[in-house]
């Protein structure tokens, strides 16, 4: 009986183990979606940055 629910709690401890697990794992998404948004941001700034620059010259 003892070594029964041994193996049970080990056997849910390492279910935990493995939900943990997953919720750690990083995004896939979250590399390309920064890429993106940094490029729309840049596409958006530049000519406003490009009209002050050429305006302080």
């Amino acid at each position: 009986m003892c070594e029964e629910n041994e193996k049970e709690i080990l056997n849910e401890l390492k279910k935990m183990n493995d939900k943990l697990d997953k919720l750690n794992e990083p995004s896939p998404f979250t590399t390309p979606i920064i890429i993106v948004v940094g490029i729309a941001v840049f596409l958006l700034l530049a000519p406003f940055l490009v009209d002050v620059f050429v305006s302080v010259l």
